[in-house]
């Protein structure tokens, strides 16, 4: 397996993909790689490719000086879904492709971090992805923007506070607002990059977050890895199949 890896933030790919690149790896795929701040671009054409992966980052999509940026990769994510080559998204890759699909990506007033307890719709009972998941799992979230769902789109997790969590359109193309992929070390190169030490950020909350979070990992780490690995492997079970 040959999948395209998009990383339109600032993330390093081979220590920041989490669960996401191990489950890849362990199954004898390739990740190559696409950084927006190397001027890497996207692919231009899925030729080569058996599908496509959409990683997060501190970027927004509606950030009008990323807008050509976001535009191609919407044309990317389109072709490789029209050709039936599966697609999935994380965090600002799940807003990358509902703006694909025609959807808003907007702030949404306020930072969601940390462990957040998802419901999954009915549609996911018998989703390829998460048929006998955890109707309510535990899974970690660090986004400050929103979407709305495009048409067309079938939800499948929602949240309290933020109620679009994930999606899928069609049979090939799924988009998770939260970060199942994490583990402690890639979360604490994130706070340290986003949020320790950020002048827009009360550091006394963030203290209070990480710590909590910090607690949370020793929780339910084991339970969201266990989510990760399935769903990771239905997905590639998709790729190969394609």
């Amino acid at each position: 397996m040959k999948i395209a890896a998009i990383m339109a933030g600032g993330m390093d790919g081979e220590v920041e993909s989490g669960r996401i690149g191990e489950t890849v790896a362990t199954r004898g795929g390739t990740l190559q790689w696409f950084y927006r701040r190397l001027g890497d671009g996207v692919p231009t054409s899925t030729n080569g490719f058996d599908a496509l992966i959409v990683f997060g980052g501190e970027h927004s999509v509606h950030d009008p000086e990323l807008k050509p940026y976001f535009d191609g990769l919407g044309e990317c994510i389109r072709r490789f879904h029209q050709q039936g080559k599966p697609v999935l998204g994380s965090c600002l890759g799940c807003q990358a492709i509902a703006y694909a699909f025609g959807a808003e990506v907007k702030p949404q007033g306020f930072l969601e971090y940390g462990f957040t307890r998802l419901s999954l719709s009915a549609a996911a009972r018998t989703d390829l992805l998460l048929q006998g998941l955890d109707e309510q799992p535990l899974l970690f979230e660090m986004h400050s923007d929103t979407f709305d769902l495009p048409d067309g789109a079938v939800a499948l997790m929602s949240g309290d506070q933020v109620p679009n969590q994930a999606f899928r359109m069609g049979t090939t193309t799924w988009a998770f607002q939260c970060h199942f992929e994490v583990t402690p070390h890639i979360v604490d190169i994130w706070n340290r990059r986003e949020l320790i030490g950020n002048p827009e950020k009360n550091q006394d909350d963030v203290n209070r977050m990480i710590q909590q979070t910090q607690q949370d990992f020793e929780q339910y780490q084991q339970a969201q890895t266990l989510f990760a690995r399935t769903l990771m492997n239905r997905w590639l079970d998709q790729v190969e199949a394609g």
